[in-house]
Order: C-alpha cells, then structure tokens, then sequence
C-alpha cells in the first residue's frame, strides 16, 4: 500500500524510530572524545554508533519518506543541544569542589564544542541522507535499496565528519591527528554501513508490511525549515 500524504497518527512505529535516534546521538555525543587505536589508525568510539543511527535514519526515510526523517533530526538536535548545555554548565559548577569535579570539567569543559558541532554536522549530514533516499527512490521507482543506501552512506558520513570533527575534536587533537581519525573513521563507517545493509533491507520491508505504508515523495518540498505536512 502506498501512501503519499500519511498522517502521524496512521504511524505506530515511528516514535520508536525517533526515541531510539534521540539515544544512540546523545550517547555519541558523550563518547566523541573517546577514540580507539589499531595499529596507529584512530577512529572515535561514537564512530560506530554513528553506523547504527545512520541505518535507523534510512530505514525510516524509506519507509515513512522525507518529512518524517525531518522531523526527527529537529527534535533530536534539541534534545541533544539541551543535553549538551546542562553537561557543559555542570562542569563549570565548582570545578575545584573535589577530584572528580576537576576531571568532569577537564574532559566536558569545552563540550560547548559539540553542541556547535550538532547544530551543523547533524542537519547537514541527516538532510543530505533524507534527499538522497527519498530521490533516488522515486528515481528507481523503489527498487535498488542497496545502491541507494550505499551511495547515501558514503556522502552522509563524509559530510557529517567534515562538519563536526573539526569543531569538536580541534582542541583535543592536532591537524594531523583530526586528518587520520576523519580519514578512517569515515572508512570505518562506510565499511560498517555495508555490514548492516542486510539488516536495513529486512528492517525497511518489515516495517512496511508492519505499517501498511511505502512513501514516495512525489511533488513535496525539500525544505528542511517547513515543519508542517508536505507541503511544496
């Protein structure tokens, strides 16, 4: 069944898929100082959380189309930008009270960085996926998940590290550092988008059958600043 003007109230898991966004980018958000090391390449532990949220935020353009994913990047900036503020604001609370105090604010006393970093790499990155999938859809006619995916992939990642980890991680690492954790990082998650490929396959048919629903986003507007329904 294909719908092209859905309403919210005919969807009974998309809140699911917007709660499970919200958590897995506000536990990236704390883990983005934490990076791994193999064999002399750095990748940041938030790195392969990314991979998941970038499956779910598919998943659900897919299933529900453009304005849904929209929506949820909006509410999960918020929820992420409150989280980040109250984390920065704590650490400057007493930092000298004890020792624990001081080591919050020496790891979360510049995390104001990552709140700059979530208004423009998650909006960028997540609306260029949300385009992406929802064109190439209609391009396809629904067909070629799996090019689609991958293609969306390669161009989200690399436009989500662009924006952010350069912001983020500036005061934590040099210039040659930030070059090799982008460079494999964005690998990473390529490579890691490949492996979940088959979950997203399954994932996306079932909940279409689930939901009775299939969007194709013909004749709306990409705007990601128009809140209501499709609207051109």
């Amino acid at each position: 069944m294909t719908q092209i003007y859905p309403t919210n109230s005919s969807f009974k898991y998309n809140s699911l898929f917007i709660s499970l966004s919200v958590t897995i980018m506000i536990t990236c958000d704390v883990l983005v100082y934490k990076t791994l090391d193999f064999y002399g390449l750095k990748i940041t532990f938030s790195g392969i959380l990314f991979s998941f949220y970038f499956l779910i935020s598919t998943v659900q353009t897919e299933v529900y189309g453009y304005r849904q994913g929209v929506k949820t990047v909006w509410i999960m900036v918020l929820c992420q930008s409150i989280f980040v503020m109250v984390i920065f604001i704590a650490s400057h609370t007493q930092p000298e009270n004890n020792q624990i105090s001081m080591n919050f604010k020496s790891l979360f006393g510049e995390f104001w960085r990552v709140m700059v970093g979530t208004w423009t790499s998650v909006p960028i990155s997540y609306f260029i996926n949300g385009f992406v999938i929802s064109s190439l859809k209609k391009v396809f006619f629904g067909r070629f998940f799996f090019l689609r995916y991958i293609i969306a992939s390669m161009l989200t990642q690399a436009s989500l590290l662009l924006s952010s980890y350069p912001i983020s991680l500036s005061s934590k690492y040099s210039v040659n550092e930030l070059v090799i954790i982008i460079s494999t990082t964005w690998s990473y998650k390529v490579i890691m988008s490949i492996i979940l490929l088959p979950i997203g396959i399954i994932l996306a048919a079932k909940i279409k059958n689930l939901e009775s629903a299939d969007v194709y986003d013909w004749g709306i507007s990409y705007n990601p600043f128009i809140f209501g329904g499709n609207k051109k």
